[in-house]
């Protein structure tokens, strides 16, 4: 039995999306430390191998002290073999990192867009013979599949991949990659890199795979909490068993969140909605939040989204409101009203009823201002 951390997208110094610069650059300070936390993990549970299937480095952004500890991290650890295929984000070139780096002799790292592979033996306490193939990113972008119609040279072998790709689409311009591609590979075990939320580990045949995930979210497409694959893999009569399991090693997490607010005609009573929310979902100063507004609320309502924000902040690491409610108004007034206000409420009416929902907010936008104009009220 070996013992194999699947991870990717790590994405080291890569800029992360929050307004506040300072709490951006703490965010940057604390994926160095996540990867770290993974790197002790890995050393105190004895992995035989990590494999990083892509995107290690933010490439545009990478800084020389990031690039020394992560040298410093895998020098200690000379008994596990980090394998690396480099992805969209860190490609490989002669004027890139990879290249113009002296990695450590247990650090392997696939260089061209061509399957190929590295072997061990004596891998594990049963001694394992294992190959791991993989293939690099030369470029941002791979428009075909370098494991396509291939499979491994030495089946009584544990057949490991790593690579980067998209099983999402099949004319992706980051290496699509197909089910039946993995179906007829024979790979044991194929570590994929790329999709930023895991789905967890499935099989196909005798064939294991999934993504990883990456190991903190950068922004609110990237929710919950991050990590890595743990698996144990062995081999018996040409079958490979996997225990696989995710890791948690993310500080952080980004959470999106829906209220209704519907009959609100005061912000406190917004307020008690979103009071209600954290309270049942407890998420604390571990959580990057936005909360979005909805539902039918008085047209009289004044609602001051930085206020709110700044109400509930302290209890969070950030928070984001965005408003998407919609001002009740009596419909059947409008509709019987002779004036101008019923032929401007006649003309918004398909959008307000029946429009997408960013259809449906200027609209009615659209009719608060222009009945407070009628009115000679304050537009607010």
């Amino acid at each position: 039995m070996i013992k194999v951390l699947h991870c990717a997208d790590i994405h080291l110094d890569t800029p992360f999306n929050c307004p506040d610069k300072q709490k951006s650059e703490t965010r940057r300070a604390e994926l160095r430390g996540t990867f770290t936390s993974m790197m002790l993990y890995a050393k105190t549970n004895k992995i035989d191998i990590m494999l990083i299937a892509g995107d290690l480095f933010d490439m545009e952004f990478v800084t020389r002290e990031t690039v020394a500890l992560v040298l410093r991290e895998f020098a200690a650890n000379p008994y596990c073999r980090f394998v690396i295929s480099p992805g969209n984000h860190d490609p490989y070139g002669e004027d890139r990192v990879y290249a113009k780096t002296d990695f450590p002799e247990n650090v392997y790292i696939f260089e061209n867009s061509q399957l190929c592979y590295f072997s061990f033996d004596d891998v594990g306490p049963d001694h394992d013979s294992v190959d791991v193939y993989g293939y690099a990113f030369t470029s941002p972008t791979m428009k075909f599949n370098p494991f396509a119609m291939k499979n491994p040279k030495n089946p009584s072998h544990i057949n490991l991949l790593c690579g980067h790709g998209d099983m999402h689409s099949p004319i992706s311009p980051t290496c699509p990659i197909t089910v039946d591609d993995i179906k007829n590979s024979r790979f044991d075990y194929i570590a994929l890199g790329h999709i930023h939320n895991s789905s967890g580990i499935e099989r196909i045949g005798d064939t294991w795979y999934g993504y990883s995930g990456c190991l903190e979210g950068r922004s609110q497409n990237e929710t919950g909490y991050k990590g890595a694959i743990v698996a144990e893999i062995s081999k018996s009569s040409g079958v490979a068993t996997v225990n696989a399991k995710g890791v948690r090693f993310s500080k952080r997490r980004c959470e999106n969140e829906t209220v209704n607010v519907t009959g609100a005609a005061l912000q406190e009573e917004v307020a008690e909605h979103i009071g209600a929310m954290l309270n049942e979902k407890r998420y604390g100063t571990d959580t990057s939040l936005k909360v979005t507004l909805e539902g039918d609320v008085s047209s009289k309502l004044v609602m001051n989204k930085k206020q709110l924000e700044a109400q509930f902040a302290p209890g969070l690491f950030r928070i984001e409101i965005v408003d998407r409610t919609l001002p009740l108004y009596d419909y059947d007034t409008f509709e019987n009203d002779p004036t101008i206000r019923g032929a401007l409420f006649e003309q918004l009416l398909p959008k307000l009823q029946s429009g997408t929902p960013e259809e449906r907010a200027t609209a009615s936008e659209a009719l608060r201002i222009a009945l407070s104009a009628i009115s000679g009220g304050e537009i607010v």
